[in-house]
């Protein structure tokens, strides 16, 4: 009889162990499916939020011009700026290198919002209202600079893509 529960704990254990270091598994398999790229998590905001006369990003020269930053500081980015001239809404995605390069990249985007609100500030009120309910935000190597009369559902929708 001993030997019996002393099988049947085993077995019992041995089943436990089994299930658990399956569900780590499929745990680590699910998270690698919901990876996607900035480009990929940028289209689904396009897909799910209007806008219009936007210039995309379509080269780390872009991200050199407006906000100083080189390749040396990012792995991947997306995003783009309103072509009007008016309109102030720009939204800027990046993935940096490593964490120097967040706290930089970080910095490059705060200089560039901080730009944005003092010229607008004057000029053009109703577009300082928008820019104010905006900011630049840090989630580990992502760094955003959001700036929309929809920012909050563009965040969302990138926080929700890459899993933060």
């Amino acid at each position: 009889m001993k030997k019996l529960c002393l099988i049947l704990a085993a077995l019992t254990a041995a089943l436990l162990l089994c299930s658990c270091a399956g569900s780590k598994d499929a745990s680590s398999a699910s998270k690698a499916e919901n990876t996607k790229t900035l480009s990929q998590v940028f289209d689904d905001i396009k897909s799910k939020v209007e806008i219009k006369d936007f210039n995309e990003f379509t080269s780390a020269k872009s991200l050199d011009r407006y906000y100083g930053l080189t390749d040396k500081d990012f792995d991947e980015f997306a995003g783009g700026i309103n072509s009007t001239g008016t309109n102030q809404e720009e939204i800027v995605l990046i993935k940096a290198k490593d964490q120097a390069a967040a706290a930089n990249v970080q910095s490059a985007l705060q200089g560039r919002y901080d730009n944005k609100m003092a010229q607008n500030k004057n000029y053009n009120p109703k577009q300082a209202e928008m820019v104010s309910k905006c900011k630049v935000e840090s989630f580990g190597l992502y760094v955003t600079l959001i700036v929309s009369p929809n920012a909050e559902k563009i965040t969302e929708i990138f926080k929700s893509d890459l899993g933060l």
